[in-house]
C-alpha cells in the first residue's frame, strides 16, 4: 500500500463553508403583502389622475390653513371616494407595518407571519379611527365647537394621506428588504408627522373653540395621545411577550 496517500480531513475547509449570513425570517413578504401595496398604489394613483384637485388641496391642507375652509365649504372630504379610499390606504399600509414590525423584531413566524394576524392588527387600527372620529364629532356637537371638530377630522385626514405616499412607497422596500432599520424608519415617520399633526391641532383648536388650553390638551391626550402610547406597549409586549396583556 502506497504510504504516501494524502489524507483530508472533512472538516478541513469547514471555516470557509459555514460563514455566517444575515437571513430574513420565512416568509417575510409572502404574495398577500403584494396585493395590499399594489391596491394602495393603486388607489394612489386613481385620486392623483382622475380627482386630482380634490387630492391636491386635500395635500395641501396639513400647511394651508384656507385649503381646509374652501375643501369643507365645497364638499365633504369624510364622505367621498378620495377621503374613504386615504383611510383605506392608511389602515392597509400601516397595519403591514405593524405587522412586520413585530415578525421581524420578535422572530416568531408561526404567529406573526399569516394573514390573520394582519387582519387582527388591520381590525385594531379601524376601530381606533372610528372611535377617535365618534369621539371628535360628539365633542363638537356637546360643547358648540362644530368648526373646530370639522378641522380637526379634515386635518387628520389630510396627515393620512401624507403618510399614505410615504409609507406606502416605504412599504416596496420593506417587501425587498424587511430589515429592523427600515421598520424602525417608518415607524418613526408615523410618529413624527403625528407629533407635528397633534402640536398644529393644539394651536388651532385654540382660536378655533372657546376651549382653554388646559381642556384642550385633555382633550388631545384622550384622543391621540393615550391611544397610541397604549399602542406602542401593546406591541412592545407583544414582541417580548407574546402576549399583549
Amino acid at each position: 500500500m502506497n504510504d504516501s496517500i494524502d489524507f483530508h480531513l472533512v472538516t478541513e475547509n469547514i471555516a470557509k463553508t459555514l460563514e455566517s449570513q444575515e437571513r430574513f425570517p420565512v416568509d417575510v413578504s409572502p404574495s398577500w403583502n403584494f396585493i395590499v401595496v399594489f391596491v394602495s398604489l393603486l388607489l394612489l394613483v386613481i385620486n392623483k389622475h382622475v380627482f386630482a384637485q380634490r387630492f391636491k388641496i386635500m395635500f395641501d391642507i396639513s400647511y394651508k390653513k384656507s385649503d381646509s375652509d374652501k375643501m369643507t365649504r365645497e364638499w365633504n372630504p369624510i364622505a367621498s371616494f378620495t377621503g374613504f379610499s386615504v383611510v383605506l390606504i392608511y389602515i392597509s399600509i400601516v397595519s403591514l407595518i405593524i405587522q412586520k414590525l413585530v415578525l421581524v423584531f420578535s422572530g416568531n413566524a408561526i404567529l406573526y407571519s399569516g394573514f390573520d394576524f394582519y387582519l387582527d392588527v388591520v381590525v385594531f387600527v379601524s376601530a381606533y379611527l372610528i372611535i377617535q372620529y365618534l369621539i371628535v364629532t360628539l365633542f363638537g356637537w356637546l360643547f358648540g365647537t362644530e368648526a373646530a371638530a370639522s378641522h380637526h377630522e379634515v386635518t387628520h385626514l389630510s396627515t393620512m394621506m401624507s403618510l399614505d405616499v410615504i409609507l406606502t412607497l416605504l412599504s416596496l422596500i420593506i417587501l425587498f428588504y424587511p430589515t429592523r432599520l427600515i421598520l424602525m424608519v417608518g415607524v418613526s415617520i408615523i410618529l413624527i408627522i403625528t407629533g407635528a399633526r397633534v402640536v398644529k391641532i393644539f394651536f388651532e383648536l385654540q382660536i378655533l373653540s372657546k376651549l382653554n388650553s388646559l381642556n384642550i390638551f385633555l382633550y388631545l391626550c384622550t384622543l391621540e395621545i393615550i391611544p397610541i402610547s397604549i399602542a406602542i406597549t401593546m406591541v412592545c409586549r407583544l414582541i417580548l411577550t407574546n402576549c399583549v396583556l
